[in-house]
C-alpha cells in the first residue's frame, strides 16, 4: 500500500536498511540495567520503545508535532515523549543521563541552526552523560538543505566523513572522551552508508 505523503516523510528518519542492527549496537553498548536514556530527535519513538523493551527508561525529545503525536500514541511502558526544540540550554537544564542518543539528528541541527550551534549541543550532551550514541550522515546535502555551508568532508566518502566526525568529537568533547566503537552501516538508496559511533567518557 502506498503511504500518504506525510507518512513517507515520517518514516524516512525512522526505518532504514540497518535500523535493527543499529538498535542492537546501542543495546549492547548500554551495560547498566535499567539505564535512564535521553533520545534526542526521537522521531516516531521506535528506538526509544525498543530500548524500553530491553528494560531501560527512555525520554524522547522531538521537535516536530506529527512525529511527536505518533510517538506518544505508540508509547511503550518505560517511555515518555516531549515536544521540544533541542538547544544547548535545553540539554544543560536536564539531569545527568546514563546515555544520550543523537541518531540522525546532529546533521539536522547543523542544517537548521548551523555548525556552531550543533557543536554547542554536542558539548552540552557531553556534560550530561558518559555515553553518547551518534549516527552521522555521509551525505553533505543533509547538512546544507537549509542553505548552511557544507561540512569539510568529501560527499559520500565514509573515511573522510569519519575523519570529520572524529575531529568534531575531539574538539567539542575533549580528551576525556574516546570513541569505543565506529561502524559503517547500510542506509538507503540516496545515502548508501551512515556512520555509527559509541563515544564514552573515560575516568579521570
Amino acid at each position: 500500500m502506498k503511504l500518504p505523503k506525510f507518512r513517507r516523510h515520517l518514516n524516512f528518519g525512522s526505518r532504514h536498511s540497518s535500523f535493527e542492527e543499529r538498535n542492537r549496537l546501542i543495546a549492547s553498548g548500554i551495560r547498566k540495567p535499567q539505564s535512564w536514556i535521553l533520545d534526542i530527535g526521537s522521531n516516531l519513538g521506535e528506538t526509544s520503545n525498543f530500548l524500553a523493551s530491553e528494560g531501560h527508561f527512555v525520554v524522547g525529545a522531538e521537535k516536530f508535532e506529527k512525529e511527536h503525536q505518533i510517538a506518544c500514541a505508540r508509547s511503550a511502558p518505560g517511555t515518555a515523549y516531549m515536544r521540544t526544540s533541542v538547544t544547548p540550554e535545553f540539554v544543560e537544564s536536564t539531569v545527568h543521563w546514563d546515555a544520550i542518543l543523537l541518531l540522525s539528528v546532529l546533521h539536522r541541527i547543523y542544517a537548521f541552526e548551523g555548525e556552531a550551534f550543533m557543536r554547542a549541543v554536542l558539548r552540552a550532551c557531553g556534560e550530561k552523560t558518559d555515553h553518547l550514541f551518534i549516527e552521522g550522515s555521509t551525505r553533505r546535502a543533509r547538512y546544507t538543505d537549509q542553505s548552511n555551508p557544507a561540512p569539510s568532508f568529501t560527499d559520500f566518502d565514509t573515511d573522510d566523513a569519519e575523519r570529520w566526525h572524529q575531529e568534531v568529537f575531539r574538539s567539542e568533547l575533549g580528551d576525556r572522551w574516546q570513541v569505543s566503537a565506529a561502524r559503517v552501516l547500510a542506509h538507503s538508496k540516496s545515502e548508501p552508508h551512515r556512520l555509527f559511533f559509541h563515544a564514552e567518557k573515560t575516568a579521570g
